[in-house]
């Protein structure tokens, strides 16, 4: 973590900041605040403009999340609302109010014809955008909804729970695909790695459950090492998260092997609500309760990555290259091999045919009986010049 790096100011409110959103397309972040009011800022190094203020509910204001497109931003309040917002002017395009029969606590985006909002009682439901009404509602927890995470090749909705389990949800049918075990623990937030193959959940006793996906019953591993609670995690890589703790600390985790890598941020001992990427991949965001939206630098990660693959492109090649010069040499080395072999059956031809004019063996004994006194093949044989053999310089 560097403290002296070039990066946006911190965006400082009067009141709580409960929860912050990265837009997926533009500089921009949401904020929400315990009031009810809801802040859009446009984000840089030199300084940062408010685009929008509102205050869209009536109670606080618990989780908001951007469009696919970036265009709406969804909000959902414990006053059992939830809405949708045009970015650009603040226009609400949606509002469905008693949506829960408890407060809700969260809200998220599927895609462009659902999101899930959660509740405090556990109950998680799905709504069509485009009809504005609940397509399905779930009941499968006992107690609160702590985060859920859309894993868009399986189409599955991941809900984690204060009861302590894992639930998973096909967002095309009414019942719920999987839940896990009880985890002796609550589990406060969650995210897909290894390409789909691994889900993580932070825990309050400060350890890392994993369960390999399709396998949801109980985890098959863990990973211990926070002294506190996991409150968020923001996935970094396939193989890289960020946990935000209420010891403060934003922790860059690794998993597989499973080591802490380093710190990417600190809020003075004060719990983090929420951690979130940029889109750009350059900025984390993250809020507490210092009142105060923090910005950092996590660019470092995808370079350092870049240069890894650039490394592994670079070792690659030279294998291949290494590997077209052996065969190279190989291919000469038979070449030569071939050709002293002509040029030895060249000899031997030369030697059988040619030696006194005679084709055959039959022929060379008839010579030896014409001409008795002439001198014996073996003798002319050794007198013959053998042909140059071939330089392996040439």
């Amino acid at each position: 973590m560097d403290d002296t790096a070039a990066r946006p100011k911190s965006l400082k409110f009067k009141e709580p900041v409960i929860d912050v959103a990265f837009s997926p397309t533009t500089n921009l972040v949401a904020s929400s605040l315990i009031t009810g009011h809801v802040f859009v800022h446009k984000y840089d190094v030199g300084s940062n403009q408010r685009q929008v203020r509102g205050k869209p509910h009536k109670k606080s204001c618990r989780s908001l999340c951007f469009s696919g497109d970036g265009s709406l931003l969804y909000t959902a309040s414990k006053d059992r609302s939830w809405q949708a917002m045009d970015v650009e002017t603040g226009a609400e395009t949606t509002r469905i109010d008693a949506a829960h029969e408890k407060p809700l606590n969260l809200i998220k985006y599927v895609n462009e014809q659902i999101v899930a909002t959660g509740d405090e009682a556990g109950c998680v439901k799905l709504w069509d955008v485009r009809q504005k009404k609940q397509a399905f509602s779930y009941s499968e927890h006992v107690d609160y909804v702590s985060d859920m995470v859309f894993h868009a090749p399986k189409r599955h909705l991941l809900a984690t729970s204060g009861d302590g389990c894992l639930s998973v949800y096909d967002v095309r049918k009414a019942k719920p695909f999987q839940v896990s075990a009880n985890q002796d623990d609550e589990l406060l937030s969650v995210a897909v790695i290894r390409g789909g193959s691994k889900v993580v959940v932070g825990e309050t006793d400060g350890v890392m459950g994993i369960f390999s996906y399709g396998q949801f019953g109980d985890v098959t591993d863990r990973f211990p090492g926070h002294p506190q609670s996991i409150d968020s995690i923001c996935k970094l890589t396939e193989d890289l998260c960020v946990t935000g703790s209420s010891d403060g600390l934003l922790r860059i985790v690794q998993f597989f092997p499973h080591k802490l890598i380093g710190v990417a941020g600190d809020h003075q001992a004060l719990p983090v609500e929420k951690v979130v990427l940029s889109h750009d991949q350059q900025w984390l965001a993250s809020c507490s309760h210092d009142h105060t939206v923090h910005f950092w630098d996590i660019g470092y990660i995808y370079a350092d990555e870049d240069e890894d693959d650039e490394a592994s492109e670079a070792a690659e090649q030279k294998d291949t290259n290494e590997s077209k010069e052996d065969d190279e040499l190989d291919a000469q080395a038979v070449a030569i091999r071939i050709s002293r072999d002509v040029d030895s059956d060249d000899d031997e031809d030369e030697s059988e045919v040619d030696i006194d004019g005679c084709s055959d063996a039959g022929e060379l004994r008839t010579s030896e009986e014409t001409h008795p006194e002439e001198t014996h093949p073996e003798e002319t044989q050794t007198d013959v010049a053998q042909p140059d053999k071939p330089s392996l310089d040439a």
